[in-house]
């Protein structure tokens, strides 16, 4: 499911949410949501931060000794 997609869906949970009580079943369907989108945004940004390459004043790249294996 792309991105845009889970947003629609947590926003629409949310909205609800708003209005009245939601549904036990729309709770769990709001949490899902909100995990997904979770799970990706983590994704991303760790799929950016192991593109970043940090170089010295001279340009020269400097070797990290960790990759980031998870997100909090």
């Amino acid at each position: 499911m792309e991105m845009k997609d889970i947003i629609a869906k947590v926003n629409h949970y949310s909205a609800l949410a708003k209005k009245r009580t939601l549904t036990d079943e729309e709770t769990i369907e709001r949490q899902k949501y909100r995990t997904l989108y979770l799970e990706q945004f983590k994704s991303q940004v760790k799929g950016h931060l192991d593109q970043v390459k940090v170089v010295d004043q001279n340009g020269n790249e400097v070797k990290l000794n960790k990759k980031i294996t998870k997100l909090s």
